[in-house]
């Protein structure tokens, strides 16, 4: 339980604190609109990252699966918090959003893999 734990409690840490970041320098009119919806999606995808990188490492599978596995359980949480309590309803936005999300997540997976094989063949 521990080793899915902790890569999720990674991402939550990340997006949290990169959140009130964001909303700090937006409520002192340090940064515009534009450019605090940019940095939240990059806190996003920072965050799903980093924990597919930690997920993928303490997984078997291949990077690309461990990615999907990782998006999938992310994509879950996330649509019953849009859908139920934002009541933010599906878009083409929000699709092209979760697949730059997925892909993230699968090159985190991919990465930490292949650092994983070439340390061990050291």
């Amino acid at each position: 339980m521990k080793k899915y734990l902790i890569p999720a409690l990674y991402t939550v840490g990340i997006i949290i604190v990169g959140t009130l970041f964001s909303s700090i320098l937006y409520y002192f009119n340090i940064t515009s609109s534009k450019i605090n919806n940019i940095l939240l999606y990059l806190v996003s995808i920072v965050g799903i990252f980093t924990g597919s990188v930690l997920f993928s490492k303490e997984m078997k599978y291949k990077g690309i699966i461990n990615g999907i596995i990782y998006f999938i359980a992310f994509f879950i949480i996330m649509a019953i918090l849009s859908l139920l309590v934002f009541k933010i309803n599906f878009k083409l936005s929000s699709l092209i959003y979760y697949i730059i999300i997925l892909l993230f997540s699968i090159l985190g997976g991919i990465l930490e893999k292949n650092l994983k094989e070439e340390n061990d063949g050291i």
